[in-house]
């Protein structure tokens, strides 16, 4: 059991509502090409694995002005695929995967 006096990093998670020519995965995409924020998308454990989410651990020192920018982004982010679509398979492979980046 964690107690409360240790010090534990806040997850935000959240997935798009309605319905939309693309996915969590390629808001992360977007966000990553566009701006370089790296929020991943996971989709959930077993009995769960249809739903897809982002998420984000959120430092301490994370300024009022570094979250406005990532909603901010994240808007840009979802207009730039509400014009454009899903992002491409090319796009796609040009993302780095591994833990060395």
């Amino acid at each position: 059991m964690i107690g409360s006096d240790l010090e534990q990093l806040p997850l935000v998670a959240f997935r798009l509502a309605g319905k939309h020519a693309y996915g969590e995965s390629d808001v992360a995409w977007q966000l990553s090409a566009e701006r370089g924020w790296m929020v991943p998308a996971y989709t959930l454990p077993p009995n769960a694995e249809q739903v897809k989410i982002t998420r984000s651990l959120v430092r301490e020192t994370l300024s009022r002005e570094q979250i406005d920018r990532l909603s901010q982004d994240i808007d840009d982010a979802c207009r730039t695929l509400d014009d454009k679509g899903a992002t491409h398979e090319i796009e796609r492979a040009q993302v780095k995967r591994g833990t060395g980046y």
